[in-house]
C-alpha cells in the first residue's frame, strides 16, 4: 500500500475533498449558518446592557455599581482577609488602588471595563467582576 505524495494530493481537485450528495452539502451549509447565527446571538446576549462593577469578598457580594459618567468616580473600601483594599470605579473602569497583599498583582492589573473582565486579590479574597446590568441575560457557565 502506497501513501499519496504531496504532489498527488495537490493535483486532486478540490471537490474530491468534499464528497457527498447535494443533500449532504446543503445540510453542512445549514449547520455552518446555524453555528454562525448562534455565535452572534450569544455575543449579543453577553454584551447586553451597560457594564456593572460587582465587588465580592469570597462568595459574598459587597457592592454593585454601574460604571459612572466622566468626572464622578466612586471609591470603595473592601474589607478582606488581610485588611482593607481600596477600589476605584470611574468612567475608564474599575481597578485596585491599594491592597494589603504582598504581591500587588491586583494593583498592577490596571483598569478593566469590558463584560467578563475580572481582577482578584487572591490573598485578601476580594474580587472585582464586570458583568451585564441585566443578570438574567448573562450567560456564565462557571458561576451559574
Amino acid at each position: 500500500m502506497t501513501t499519496p505524495t504531496a504532489q498527488a494530493i495537490e493535483a486532486q481537485p478540490l471537490r474530491h475533498w468534499f464528497k457527498g450528495s447535494l443533500a449532504d452539502r446543503l445540510l453542512l451549509l445549514l449547520a455552518l449558518l446555524a453555528i454562525a447565527a448562534s455565535w452572534q446571538w450569544i455575543y449579543a446576549a453577553i454584551g447586553n446592557g451597560p457594564p456593572m462593577v460587582l465587588i465580592y469578598h469570597g462568595d459574598t457580594l459587597l457592592a454593585r455599581y454601574p460604571i459612572p459618567e466622566k468626572g464622578k468616580p466612586i471609591h470603595f473600601h473592601a474589607e478582606g482577609e488581610l485588611g482593607d483594599s481600596e477600589i476605584l470605579i470611574d468612567s475608564n473602569g474599575a481597578r485596585f488602588l491599594s491592597s494589603p497583599c504582598n504581591s500587588q498583582y491586583c494593583v498592577s492589573r490596571g483598569q478593566r471595563k469590558e463584560h467578563g473582565d475580572v481582577i482578584a486579590c487572591v490573598p485578601n479574597r476580594i474580587m472585582i467582576a464586570i458583568e451585564n446590568a441585566d443578570d438574567d441575560s448573562a450567560l456564565d457557565a462557571i458561576i451559574e
